[in-house]
């Protein structure tokens, strides 16, 4: 009676599984999409930049685009480090939001 009991108990699991195998899950993504080919996810954006606020959606792209434009990109301060300086990293098209 046991042995029928666990096959019945395995035989609902496998067929329980395989409906929510193929179900779609849905990931809300508050900084955007990053694709963890691309290395550790990066800290949120800076609070003193004000763009942000409003676009929290793009971020990962827009660290995506300077870490492969940029080589020396640095997330956590949204720059770049060009000779001797830090320089913004701008992708974006804003008018001073």
């Amino acid at each position: 009676m046991r042995k029928l009991l666990m096959a019945g108990l395995a035989a609902a699991m496998l067929a329980g599984g395989a409906g929510v195998a193929g179900a779609q899950t849905v990931v809300v993504e508050r900084w955007g999409h990053w694709d963890p080919t691309w290395g550790a996810p990066p800290p949120p954006p800076p609070a003193r930049v004000v763009y942000w606020r409003a676009h929290e959606h793009d971020w990962y792209g827009h660290v995506h685009h300077c870490m492969v434009t940029f080589h020396r990109y640095d997330p956590r301060r949204d720059m770049y480090y060009e000779g001797h300086r830090w320089v913004p990293c701008r992708d974006h098209d804003h008018d001073g939001d």
